[in-house]
């Protein structure tokens, strides 16, 4: 079976590892891919440290990092997506917003990927931002919160999405919370009871659909109580 980076790496994620601390683990570790799938376990290695050590600490050794995968174009890119799969994926326990913001300044300034391949990474960087917990609710479309709400992003056209109306409904967490849905892209609207619906024409502005279904909670005073959270 074939493997894909994101799947693997993000089970290499998950299984722990045991390393050297992060602030050395470039100077200490071979970039060399000859052996793809223990390259793409030692990237899990030093996300999971990465995500563990104090933020500057790590944003220095992605500094690194970059530094010497720009004597490799093919690393370059390969490493690229590893980024992609450690600290922006959903499914990954690294995903953090400062660092995944780092490697797209560092994608963005070295020049190394092609006219508009770095264009994707840079919409996924302002994606990360928003909804963070502790801040502020960004919602399109919507004036303000005043009470504590679930609330729901889906993709009109994915039948799952649907299905997770359905779920987090019965879910008995959210008995008594208000619940509203944010529908993007196309198809019918949802007819499922007790949700709000909002269909903001610049949503994907905020939302990446292709991460649907997700949710997160917002408190009573407009500040986001828990972060995204994939609703499968």
């Amino acid at each position: 079976m074939k493997r894909t980076f994101t799947a693997v790496l993000c089970l290499a994620l998950l299984a722990g590892c045991q390393a050297s601390g992060v602030g050395n683990f470039w100077n200490t570790h071979s970039i060399d891919y000859s052996d793809f799938h223990a390259a793409e376990d030692q990237f899990a290695d030093f996300a999971e440290l990465a995500v563990a050590a104090p933020e500057e600490d790590a944003l220095a050794a992605l500094d690194v990092l970059f530094d010497q995968l720009k004597q490799d174009t093919v690393a370059y890119y390969v490493y690229s997506e590893w980024m992609d799969g450690a600290f922006y994926n959903l499914l990954s326990p690294c995903r953090n917003a400062a660092l995944y913001g780092k490697a797209v300044e560092r994608m963005a300034a070295d020049g190394v990927l092609g006219p508009g391949e770095c264009d994707p990474f840079l919409q996924r960087r302002e994606w990360i931002g928003y909804n963070l917990e502790g801040t502020k609710a960004i919602v399109p479309g919507w004036a303000g919160f005043d009470t504590r709400t679930l609330v729901l992003v889906l993709d009109l056209g994915c039948p799952s999405c649907r299905e997770a109306l359905e779920k987090l409904s019965a879910d008995p967490q959210w008995s008594g919370v208000k619940k509203m849905a944010i529908g993007l892209g196309y198809g019918p609207e949802p007819a499922v009871p007790g949700w709000e619906y909002l269909f903001p024409e610049n949503g994907t502005a905020v939302f990446d659909i292709h991460m649907t279904p997700v949710y997160f909670v917002v408190a009573a005073d407009g500040t986001v109580e828990s972060g995204y959270a994939l609703a499968l």
